[in-house]
């Protein structure tokens, strides 16, 4: 099996989206956002300008003191850094479903307060446990999502994802002992991994943006249930169904343009 064959700490922590910094920067600084991305240039040095590269395992960077990290930006700044970063990888990662949008985290509120309902909601997703997060939301979608201004699900379970790695190595879905089961995590919600799931047999919502938080919960509990089969990393699991469709549809590409020759 393909993930059995990898390193998580190259094939997951070390998954690079390549992204351009003033793109994202430029746009935090318009609305007033008090974030700012950086990145590694070729050298693996730090830099805010020009195209920069972001690893998987750098998302939490703003939660443990990174070089982006503004302790004088106000309460929930570095959750709301962790939400930019989170999209900000998904938009420039070659393998991903993403959209070039920038989420605009502010609401209409009195001078000071615009970012109020989003510091708020982020700080309700660290709740611990994590599946309980729509009962510690002050707001919730009528999908059971907690309301994050600006955000869809994919940006969110990444998010999920971060901050539930934050402080550990990413383990995922391996044993750490023998007949040890994995406890269920927060996984990314990609398009194409549920496309993959649904030609192998899933008969829930087939559309990641629709999903209700309860099939998102049935969603993470299944790759953990695959990753412990096959006692791999639940984040390998994922990657895998990615991998799979892209490489159907590449196929269906090709075939398509012998077809028309």
């Amino acid at each position: 099996m393909w993930c059995r064959g990898q390193d998580v700490g190259v094939s997951v922590c070390d998954d690079m989206a390549r992204v351009d910094l003033d793109w994202w920067n430029t746009r935090l600084g318009r609305r007033a956002v008090p974030v700012r991305i950086v990145g590694r240039d070729p050298d693996g040095l730090p830099t805010d300008h020009g195209v920069g590269y972001l690893r998987r395992a750098d998302l939490t960077e703003d939660l443990v003191g990174g070089p982006d990290t503004d302790t004088s930006a106000g309460p929930g700044s570095a959750d709301v850094g962790v939400l930019y970063r989170a999209a900000a990888w998904l938009s420039g990662h070659a393998d991903r479903d993403r959209r070039r949008c920038f989420p605009d985290v502010a609401t209409p509120a009195p001078p000071g307060h615009e970012f109020d309902a989003v510091t708020t909601a982020v700080a309700a997703c660290r709740h611990t446990p994590w599946q309980v997060i729509p009962d510690a939301a002050v707001r919730r979608r009528w999908s059971g999502w907690p309301h994050v201004p600006g955000v869809g699900p994919a940006v969110v379970s990444l998010y999920l994802w971060a901050v539930d790695q934050h402080g550990s190595s990413v383990t995922g879905g391996a044993r750490t002992s023998a007949g040890a089961r994995s406890v269920v995590g927060p996984q990314l919600l990609d398009q194409q991994a549920v496309s993959s799931l649904v030609h192998l047999g899933w008969v829930g919502e087939p559309v990641a943006a629709r999903f209700t938080w309860a099939q998102y919960l049935r969603y993470s509990e299944l790759l953990s249930e695959w990753a412990d089969q096959g006692e791999v990393a639940v984040e390998l699991v994922e990657m895998w169904l990615v991998r799979r469709w892209r490489e159907r549809t590449a196929a269906r590409r090709s075939l398509h343009a012998r077809w028309e020759r």
